[in-house]
């Protein structure tokens, strides 16, 4: 609150009671204890004159006289000065700081210490968000990670716990990665950088995609699905949910987002959760263990990324110019040829010269910096690295349905998963008793239902 503006409770609720009449005067110490407002002022004192109140200032004699007047709206004006001056005075210095990289007040977050006004990483606190960074990315949730700092002990500068929210507020904190915004500048002098950009840029990208699928988040093992499996049913995402038995047994399973919410009739029951996600990777694994259709695929990936370079705005702005420069560099020659010469010819010749110069080197540059010296080989070598990784690793599983899976659509009858590198769509029949079996073991809670696990990877929910 601030006595530059209106913006206070007491002080509106003041305003608003003066029409009651139930008091004549107002006390300030001073008229800035009022407002520092001209236009503010003017207006609520018309308001309390009108409700029969008046304005009377402790240190400032000011007579009820034409004088008066003048003297009033002096020390007014006087009062919004100061506050304008303060403020300028004050993001004088802030912006000093700034530039000095120095500490600038408030709380110091965790993971730092101020040491000779500058900000320092605390080594212990400092591998502890890394740890949260790096664990993130890699999968683990929020609530997960919460639960394991609390059962290590681990608390914030405070003495308090690391909740689930206190680590969202981390993962977004972008004095973590170096950089803090004031005004229109970002400074990166001022916060020792913890996190390096590229862990810093997966996290963010995970907030992104988590945004549109927030049932991924559910559990430490993820419903990798959500966001990118639709019901062939009523065409609405599905999403993941789990009950619990009575016999305290958890169950997992993707169910439509339609029937979960009573919205629309659906006739698609509930599919079990670890079953449909093994189907998914195997149906990727297949795909990517053929050599064939990776070599197909590379191919194809580095002509989209090479069209994209040749699409590339920025070069084509500046090869417009070049042109352009070039032309008029070429009628400056014709002219000069057919005689017509002077020293400001001579002198509008140079600078052309030196401008397509310029232009060449900064096309090159932006060449260079959007190229990325992508081959099929590389490609190739990416792609079966995927298919080196353990499948039984959550990171690794999430990884191909992100980079490969574009939409995957359950009916009755079929499992349709769109790839996301070709127009075309691989189709996955599952057989019908397959189909009848899986459902029914979904809806059946029964001894053998409990062990039902991921043949791939056993300690999984089932």
């Amino acid at each position: 609150m601030s006595g530059t503006n209106d913006m206070r409770p007491d002080f509106q609720r003041m305003i608003k009671d003066s029409n009651k009449r139930q008091w004549d005067f107002i006390l300030v110490y001073k008229l800035d204890r009022f407002s520092r407002n001209k236009y503010e002022t003017t207006i609520h004192k018309h308001t309390l004159k009108e409700n029969g109140v008046k304005l009377l200032s402790a240190m400032e004699n000011i007579p009820d006289t034409p004088e008066g007047i003048i003297l009033e709206s002096l020390l007014e004006g006087m009062n919004q000065y100061y506050s304008a001056e303060l403020s300028q005075k004050v993001h004088r210095g802030l912006n000093e700081s700034y530039r000095k990289g120095q500490y600038t007040g408030g709380p110091v977050i965790y993971g730092y210490n101020v040491v000779d006004k500058k900000n320092v990483i605390d080594d212990q606190e400092g591998e502890i968000i890394r740890e949260i960074f790096t664990k993130y990315s890699q999968g683990h949730t929020a609530v997960a990670l919460a639960k394991d700092l609390k059962a290590r002990g681990i608390r914030t500068k405070k003495g308090k716990y690391i909740t689930d929210k206190k680590i969202y507020q981390i993962l977004c904190n972008t004095k973590y990665n170096g950089k803090i915004k004031h005004g229109n500048t970002i400074y990166d002098n001022i916060y020792p950088a913890i996190i390096d950009d590229a862990t810093w840029q997966k996290v963010q990208d995970i907030h992104s995609e988590n945004k549109h699928a927030p049932g991924r988040k559910k559990e430490i093992f993820d419903y990798i699905l959500s966001g990118k499996l639709y019901c062939g049913d009523c065409h609405r995402p599905m999403v993941g949910i789990s009950g619990t038995s009575k016999s305290r047994n958890v169950y997992y399973y993707y169910t439509c987002l339609s029937k979960q919410r009573k919205q629309h009739p659906c006739k698609l029951k509930a599919v079990d959760k670890q079953w449909l996600e093994d189907l998914v990777i195997d149906t990727i694994w297949t795909m990517l263990s053929d050599k064939e259709l990776i070599r197909e695929i590379a191919q194809t990936l580095c002509k989209i990324h090479e069209e994209e370079n040749r699409k590339n705005t920025n070069v084509k702005s500046l090869e417009n110019k070049r042109l352009s420069a070039l032309k008029a560099s070429n009628n400056l020659i014709a002219a000069i040829e057919a005689g017509i010469i002077t020293e400001q010819t001579k002198i509008r010749l140079k600078e052309l010269e030196a401008q397509i110069a310029g232009l060449d080197f900064d096309i090159e540059q932006e060449k260079q910096r959007h190229y990325t010296f992508l081959t099929p080989v590389k490609i190739e070598s990416f792609l079966n690295a995927v298919i080196c990784g353990d499948i039984r690793e959550i990171s690794v599983r999430k990884m191909m349905v992100r980079t490969f899976v574009r939409e995957i659509i359950l009916d009755n009858d079929n499992l349709i998963i769109t790839c996301n590198f070709t127009d075309t769509t691989t189709k996955y029949r599952i057989p019908k008793e397959e189909i009848t079996t899986v459902k029914r073991q979904s809806a059946r809670k029964t001894a053998d239902n409990i062990t039902k696990c991921s043949y791939k990877l056993a300690a999984l929910p089932p």
